[in-house]
This record gives structure tokens, C-alpha cells and sequence, in this order.
């Protein structure tokens, strides 16, 4: 169920109801019979993301070891990060600083590919990743899908957006997105990222 929308209002009843603010944050929100209102924010772990340029999440963190990492000086993320990691947030960290030597349109520069290489992407990555890209990545990248991928890998990547939609993750309907989902993004974002290097690098020795 909570796994099903990216936002909004995900479950009601009477007495309250269930709104999503991130991939695992979540509010509580109700009244009780005495007509005592209440509202909690509930998180099912830590998680980093990033939107529009700014890093948002969630991280529990013991004390003690916050104020072992007020002691030093951080000029980012991963430099408070390194002190202390919470379970978890290992491949967020990758996935926000691994390419943070490229500037924000560099690593768009497989757009310009030749056909050969830009089939190559195609050929690398699941049809569950391709969906998750196709859904969060917007009309550039699906009009290069489009131009640069097979008849037979459309109709795949087609019949893996709908079970996506309507079964979730259910391994009987669609093996390729039985462990991915809808909130996956970072996760196929990383292996897009990794695809792109591999290929840069054979396609800078020929």
C-alpha cells in the first residue's frame, strides 16, 4: 500500500489518515473519539534524496554521536557522513556525490552519441530500471528511448510500466520489477549513472 503512490494521501479511514511526504517518511494524522486531534511523522528509515538541486531526508542519529560530529567542521554531506553513517543511507551517499565532479549538463553528453553507443545503453540496462528512468526523467529522455531502442524492447518496456502501475512489484506478473517500484529512482538512477561510465570509457578507447 505505502509503496503504491510517490505522494499525497495513501490510506483513510474514520478516525485518520495516512499522508506520504518522501520515500519513507510518512504523516499520521486523526482524531481520537474524545476529539483529541493528533499528528505524527513517521519514517520507516533513513534516506537521502535529492530534487531540484537540494538534498532532503531523514537519518536517526544517537546523541552522542551528533555531538561527536558537531565537534568538527563539514563543508558537505559526506564530510558529516563520514563520522557517522546511519544504516542505510550507504548508496544514497554514493548516488549524490559519485558523479559530483560533473557539472549538471555534462553527464547529458550520451544525447549526442553515436547510434552504436547510444544502443549500447539500451542493450546494458533491465527493462525495470528503463521504467523507473522512463517515468521520473521526462520527455528528453523518453523521445531518445524512443528513437534509439528496438520494436521488441518498446513492447517490454511497455508491458513493464503497466504491471508497475497496477501489481507493484508482484513477481508472478512481472519478474523484472519484482524488486523495484515507483520510489526506486535513486537506485535505478546509480545504475544508469554506471552504465554511462562503462560505456564513456570503451567508447573513449575506440
Amino acid at each position: 500500500m505505502t509503496r503504491k503512490k510517490n505522494g499525497g494521501l495513501i490510506h483513510e479511514t474514520k478516525y485518520y489518515k495516512i499522508l506520504k511526504n518522501g520515500p519513507k517518511l510518512f504523516r499520521l494524522e486523526g482524531k481520537e473519539k474524545s476529539g483529541r486531534e493528533y499528528s505524527i511523522v513517521i519514517s520507516t528509515g533513513n534516506f537521502l534524496s535529492v530534487q531540484a538541486d537540494k538534498i532532503s531526508g531523514v537519518v536517526f542519529i544517537p546523541e552522542a554521536e551528533f555531538n561527536r560530529i558537531l565537534s568538527y567542521e563539514h563543508s558537505d554531506l559526506k564530510s558529516v557522513f563520514s563520522r557517522f553513517q546511519p544504516e542505510g543511507i550507504e548508496e544514497d551517499i554514493k548516488v549524490l556525490y559519485e558523479k559530483s565532479d560533473f557539472s549538471q549538463e555534462t553527464w547529458k553528453d550520451f544525447y549526442n552519441w553515436e547510434p552504436f553507443w547510444k544502443q549500447q545503453i539500451f542493450i546494458r540496462l533491465k527493462p525495470s530500471i528503463l521504467c523507473i528512468l522512463l517515468v521520473y526523467m521526462g520527455s528528453e529522455f523518453e523521445q531518445f528511448f524512443q528513437s534509439n531502442s528496438t520494436k521488441r524492447l518498446k513492447s517490454i518496456v511497455s508491458d513493464e510500466l503497466y504491471f508497475l502501475n497496477v501489481s507493484g512489484n508482484q513477481k508472478e506478473n512481472s519478474p523484472y520489477t519484482e524488486n523495484l517500484s515507483l520510489q526506486d529512482f535513486e537506485k535505478a538512477k546509480k545504475e544508469f549513472f554506471q552504465v554511462l561510465e562503462q560505456i564513456r570509457k570503451k567508447r573513449g578507447n575506440t
